[in-house]
């Protein structure tokens, strides 16, 4: 009777498993669902702290330094590292734990993997043991066989059903990871963010915001943003550098947003969409006020005829700006608008009629222009 009591439980945890299994295949979390609810966690207003930073992190001496591409991976919690002697969290691709010094760092991915891999060996070794007990209160060598094929059957059962939900249960095991440490997380984030600060503040411009880059990668706030901005103003931007606008852009004005904007117009105008024009034109009248106010306007405008659309959203925009345009973009303005004569461009459109007569209408070079076009 002992014996079957001990095989009872064994079927039971055996279809326990894979009831749980076959009921939860809808329900698994992949690894976008994973990311989300960290980033959900990590960008939650309550609960964040600012690191202590200088304003002047950027230097009046613009430094030339080749700014390298941010490695992307696929989620973003992919980038995040747990030390596995203070558990303590980074983003930083520093070799040693910034809060204990050891190079115990692995990916998160690794440590909640290791958590599932645990369980599910706790998981063998109780069927094992009811096994064992079974064999051990078996009477006779009947019971004993029957134990032992049992035991050996729920055993295999068992370990494919772990084999399946390996990946599932390492994602779920992800998120109740990220909930159960979100504190220590943001801990982790802030030291990397005074990391970042101080290694600013000893003049190394580039390291400093490629450490901003990573943080970025899990916290997006405006206090972050502002502190990848300044440093950026530390640069002698060129082309050919890894440079981005979008996740920059702020909510509220800042200056040093609107002269990284300017700076842009002359070197990767590309960069310069929807949210930079408005940005833009929301606080015209704060970088007017600025020291180059008047040419960052000038450059978000030469920036803004790259395409039909913006320069018909942004019509009054352009129409203040379009005599103080370089020959280049301006001609760039006349094509956009001749070409579409179907378009309602308001004042715009005899401002840049005018204007061209007035400039360039009698210019050979500029009707030889107009015929083959430049790119934008």
């Amino acid at each position: 009777m002992i014996t079957n009591g001990f095989l009872i439980i064994l079927l039971l945890l055996t279809i326990v498993k894979w009831v749980k299994y076959l009921l939860g295949r809808k329900r698994v979390l992949s690894s976008e669902q994973v990311n989300t609810a960290l980033l959900d966690l990590l960008n939650q207003e309550r609960g964040q702290q600012d690191p202590k930073h200088n304003n002047e992190l950027n230097s009046s001496r613009r430094i030339p330094a080749p700014l390298g591409s941010l490695h992307k991976p696929m989620y973003a919690y992919e980038k995040l590292r747990v030390c596995t002697h203070c558990e303590r969290y980074t983003v930083l691709h520093e070799p040693s734990c910034l809060f204990c010094g050891k190079g115990t760092l692995r990916p998160v991915h690794w440590k909640a993997e290791k958590l599932v891999r645990r369980s599910m060996r706790n998981e063998l070794l109780l069927t094992l043991l009811v096994t064992l007990l079974a064999i051990l209160f078996a009477r006779g060598a009947e019971q004993i066989i029957i134990a032992c094929v049992g035991g050996a059957a729920a055993i295999a059962l068992l370990w494919l059903n772990q084999r399946k939900t390996l990946s599932p249960r390492t994602y779920g095991e992800l998120v109740k990871l990220f909930t159960r440490n979100r504190q220590k997380i943001i801990d982790g984030l802030i030291k990397n963010l005074d990391t970042a600060v101080e290694v600013g503040n000893n003049k190394e411009h580039k390291r400093s915001y490629e450490m901003f880059r990573e943080v970025a990668t899990l916290v997006q706030n405006d206090h972050i943003r502002m502190l990848q901005i300044m440093q950026l103003q530390s640069f002698v931007l060129r082309s050919d550098m890894d440079l981005e606008l979008e996740p920059l852009m702020l909510k509220h004005f800042d200056p040093h947003l609107a002269a990284y904007i300017g700076e842009l117009a002359k070197v990767k105008r590309e960069l310069i969409k929807d949210n930079a024009l408005r940005y833009v034109t929301s606080y015209e009248d704060e970088i007017l006020d600025m020291k180059d106010g008047l040419s960052i306007l000038i450059g978000a405008a030469g920036a803004a005829v790259r395409k039909k659309r913006y320069v018909a959203i942004y019509a009054r925009f352009m129409a203040r700006y379009a005599s103080k345009l370089p020959k280049e973009r301006f001609l760039r303005l006349y094509r956009v608008i001749s070409g579409h004569p179907e378009q309602e461009w308001g004042e715009l459109a005899d401002i840049v009629s005018r204007l061209y007569e007035e400039q360039y209408g009698m210019d050979p070079e500029s009707q030889t222009s107009l015929t083959r076009g430049h790119s934008i």
